[in-house]
This record gives structure tokens, C-alpha cells and sequence, in this order.
């Protein structure tokens, strides 16, 4: 077999499928399966390989320049968010490789947003940092005002002292929230001036990140007439072609920002990529009207 002939199967298609259906995502044939999804659209994954390197590369430049600063400084919350965001990345790529589409739309989702909060820290950093704050303190006050219903309705052992102190901490982190500092995703990607990109979150959310009609639909097997026969499940390799340039250029749109936010302005070979991200061929697809 030359480099220009797709890797093969050690197996037959009715065994690919029947080890499916025992092992799902987990049969050894998976394994197999990889290095011809990756084939497939060696180009992008090659590309995303790359803009991962790069923004690594990028992190560890300003890695040690957080030092000192405040952990609500922007640029040491951004340092922080684009770590998590290329790992994010890491991982719907390792997602991808295996065809595991909706799987690893999840965590490009994530990308997505982190871009869109970066954006926002970029242009108004005093007041995504409260965002952040005000966002932290309502994810504490939900979860101790859960463990005291808990108490309260005899699901935990009841305890003065600690019942007592979560009715501090819920009073004291009230008194703190501030309603115009809540900013949802959508108010973040408006803020940062990517709203363009909205819709591409959008998509994502809607196909992979929660239990619903349309994000479980895709695993019925449709007939021309409207009836379903059966389930689709297993590898999805062809949605990759439109899956890997949503996944770039996420990624892309977080590091051009980060790179912005922490003054790097002299990486040519990021630079490079990321203009090459948007040359690359990709499969368009129409947008509903």
C-alpha cells in the first residue's frame, strides 16, 4: 500500500458493525478505524495539529508572566482560559479522530465560548472580571443553598454549625450579586464583537451539548416517506469535513485574541496558521432561511 492509498480495515464491514454493537465506541476495531478517518481529512487534522502546537507555544511564552499578578488580573485569567481552551480543542480532536462527532462538537462549543469571553476581557476587562466574579459567587450561593435544602428536608443528617454557616455564606454572597454584572454567552459574544460567530456556537449547542428533540434526532433512521426504521449509530467520518474548519477556527478566533490580550505580536508561524485557516478548502453548507 503507497502513502496516497487509504489504511484498510483488518476486518470485514459486517464485523465492523457487529463489534460495534457489543463495544460501541470502546471495540479495538475503532482503533483500526482511525488512521482512515484521519486519511480522510489528513489536511485538517494536519492544520489542527499545528495551531495546537502554536498556541502552545504561545501559553508558554506568557506562562511565567502571570507571576504576581492578581488571579482576577485579565491577563492571568486569560492565560489561564486559553490553557483551557486549547485543551478543550485537544480533546474534540481526539474525539474527532475516532468519528465521535457529536461527542466532540461538546467540547468545541467550549472553545467557542472561551473566545467570545476572551474577546469581551479584550475590549471591557474591568467588567468581564466582575462578570466572572458575579458569575463565581451565583455558582456558590446555588450550591450552598442546595446542601441546606438537604438538611432541611432530611436528606443529610441535620447540623447546626454547618447548616448556620451556609446560611451565612447564602447571605453574604446575595448581598454580593449584582444583576447588571450577569452576562450570558450571547451578551459575551456581543460584547467582544464576534457575534458573527454566534451562530456557529449556536449550532454546536444545539446538535451536541443537551438532551433535546433535535440533538436526538440525528439517531433516527429516516425513510423518504417521513417513517423511521431503526437507529443510526457508530462513526460519523464524513461529518468531519465540516466539523474540523468549526473546530480551527474557534481556536483561531481564542489565540488571535490572546495573543492580543498578553501582547504577542511577533509569532509569524501562528500568524501563518491562522491566515491558513481561513484559505483551506471546506464543505459549505447552506444555512436554513
Amino acid at each position: 500500500m503507497s502513502d496516497l492509498d487509504p489504511p484498510s480495515l483488518n476486518c470485514t464491514e459486517s464485523e465492523f458493525v457487529e463489534a460495534f454493537r457489543m463495544n460501541g465506541f470502546l471495540s479495538p476495531l475503532i482503533d483500526e478505524a482511525v488512521s482512515g478517518y484521519v486519511f480522510q481529512h489528513r489536511e485538517w487534522f494536519d492544520h489542527a495539529a499545528a495551531l495546537n502546537n502554536a498556541g502552545l507555544n504561545a501559553f508558554n511564552r506568557r506562562d511565567n508572566e502571570v507571576v504576581g499578578l492578581t488571579s482576577h488580573d485579565p491577563k492571568s485569567l486569560a492565560t489561564r482560559m486559553i490553557y483551557r481552551t486549547l485543551s478543550a480543542f485537544q480533546g474534540s480532536l481526539i474525539l474527532y479522530r475516532r468519528g465521535m462527532i457529536a461527542e466532540g462538537d461538546t467540547l468545541a462549543r467550549n472553545v467557542y465560548e472561551a473566545g467570545f469571553w476572551l474577546g469581551f476581557m479584550h475590549r471591557e476587562g474591568d467588567a468581564a472580571v466582575r462578570a466572572f466574579l458575579n458569575d463565581e459567587r451565583k455558582s456558590q450561593k446555588s450550591r450552598a443553598t442546595y446542601y441546606l435544602d438537604q438538611f432541611e428536608n432530611g436528606s443529610y443528617t441535620r447540623n447546626s454549625e454547618i447548616e448556620e454557616q451556609l446560611r451565612v455564606l447564602v447571605a453574604e454572597l446575595k448581598s454580593k450579586i449584582v444583576n447588571s454584572d450577569t452576562v450570558s454567552v450571547k451578551m459575551a459574544a456581543e460584547r467582544s464583537g464576534l457575534y458573527g460567530y454566534y451562530d456557529a456556537y449556536k449550532h454546536l449547542s444545539a446538535s451536541s451539548a443537551h438532551n433535546s428533540l433535535n440533538s436526538l434526532h440525528r439517531y433516527l433512521q429516516s425513510n423518504p416517506d417521513g417513517t423511521y426504521d431503526g437507529h443510526i449509530v457508530g462513526p460519523d467520518p464524513d461529518s468531519l469535513s465540516e466539523a474540523l474548519p468549526v473546530l480551527c477556527i474557534g481556536l483561531g478566533i481564542a489565540l488571535a485574541i490572546y495573543c492580543t490580550i498578553v501582547a504577542i505580536d511577533d509569532d509569524a508561524e501562528l500568524q501563518r496558521l491562522l491566515i491558513k485557516t481561513d484559505t483551506l478548502p471546506r464543505v459549505q453548507t447552506e444555512k436554513p432561511d
